[in-house]
């Protein structure tokens, strides 16, 4: 996992670093997040699978047509341009509350990105803090790497 600290450009563009194009490869789809106060930047490859994904569930479920409408439907493909930058549609940063000059935070997480406000990443760090529980809950997560 990698983090990064970014400022949007008066044009809705950032920065990607570059060994994160060089994981990514030039074109990348900004998504809205299940969690509301991030985007997620997926590579090609996870985001072709994830389409595969979608593609798989019940159409006559009004949940997974919400979801898909939310998520796929407001998926903007983007192109890094010559230095190493995407634009990013007004729309797409309007769900996390940013805007030309807003610093952001990106977590590479494997072949995906999440993106938030450097606003909110402080406020959550200062609730963690404040939050008398240390402890983590995964239980009912096979999780066989921790």
């Amino acid at each position: 996992m990698a983090f990064f600290i970014n400022k949007i450009d008066a044009k809705g563009r950032i920065f990607v670093p570059a060994k994160v194009r060089d994981k990514f490869g030039k074109c990348l789809f900004v998504a809205p997040n299940i969690e509301k106060q991030y985007l997620t930047v997926y590579s090609e490859a996870h985001y072709q699978k994830l389409c595969e994904e979608f593609n798989a569930l019940p159409k006559t479920d009004p949940k997974v047509r919400k979801a898909i409408r939310k998520i796929l439907g407001k998926t903007q493909e983007c192109e890094t341009d010559g230095q190493g930058r995407i634009s990013v549609t007004s729309d797409l940063w309007d769900l996390i509350g940013a805007q030309p000059n807003t610093e952001i935070c990106i977590y590479q997480i494997g072949d995906m990105m999440e993106i938030c406000t450097k606003s909110f990443y402080d406020a959550e760090n200062e609730r963690e803090k404040e939050d008398d529980d240390d402890e983590i809950d995964l239980a009912g997560f096979n999780l066989t790497a921790l």
